[in-house]
């Protein structure tokens, strides 16, 4: 049986401008109902080969290009790769990176690689191929992103390897330090180290206003979550949570 996958988006949000920034690229699949679920659970499906997967990977993202290329905002597009794959592509860390799909996909649609930001879903593979890809795809414009920050025990090795231009806290670590302090001061270190870094700290999974003003007071660069928005089928205009920032920024959380 033949899948069909559609792109949807979710706005990342500056908590200074209260714009889009970035619109992170998510896979869903529709329902007899008609309704559009999660495809998580395919890609991680044991009844699918790896290159039926990456197969279904390409098709959402080559339809998320050719949306973007339509697209009039400034926001930057986020899409996830998982490092995994990247042999799938190379038979070693020489190949050139015109002959992987993504680059191919964009100079199609006529895409700048700057608008683009790659976001390493995990680290698995192999590491000196992952420095490789990293850095041709720097060499492009496009910034690297590290997603699900603190969800695994290689996190350090992961960080010091890629050097990431954004850090996205994971979301199961965020919500926890609602309830633990030791969370919370670990959240408080990697706010300091990013800074110092110049790296861009993404807080995502941000569901209430609770949330929200701990990522504010850790140190947050953007946010992410559905105390804003769920993903959508369409991109949103840039400015339209500024006011919702805005207000969020003036409420005084009791914690």
């Amino acid at each position: 049986m033949k899948i069909e996958l559609a792109p949807f988006f979710q706005p990342i949000i500056n908590v200074e401008s209260g714009l889009i920034a970035y619109n992170e690229v998510l896979a869903r699949k529709q329902t007899i109902s008609g309704d559009f679920v999660s495809a998580g659970a395919i890609f991680s499906s044991p009844n699918l080969s790896m290159d039926k997967i990456i197969n279904l990977d390409n098709q959402v993202r080559n339809k998320a290009f050719q949306k973007y290329r339509d697209y009039k905002g400034n926001a930057q597009l986020t899409i996830n790769i998982s490092p995994s794959w990247f042999n799938r592509h190379a038979r070693n860390s020489k190949q050139k990176m015109h002959e992987v799909p993504t680059l191919s996909m964009l100079r199609d649609c006529g895409i700048d690689p700057r608008r683009i930001v790659i976001e390493l879903t995990e680290y698995d593979g192999n590491k000196e191929m992952i420095q490789h890809f990293v850095h041709s795809y720097r060499e492009m414009g496009m910034k690297v992103a590290i997603d699900d920050f603190g969800s695994g025990f290689s996190q350090i090795d992961r960080l010091i390897a890629i050097e990431p231009d954004i850090i996205k806290l994971d979301m199961n670590l965020f919500q926890h330090s609602l309830i633990s302090s030791y969370a919370l001061d670990f959240i408080q270190v990697i706010a300091s180290f990013a800074k110092k870094r110049g790296t861009e700290l993404i807080f995502e999974g941000v569901e209430t206003p609770e949330q929200f003003d701990i990522a504010v007071s850790s140190g947050a660069d953007f946010v992410q979550g559905y105390l804003f928005s769920h993903a959508e089928a369409e991109f949103f205009n840039d400015n339209v949570f500024v006011d919702d920032i805005r207000r969020l920024k003036n409420i005084k959380i009791a914690v």
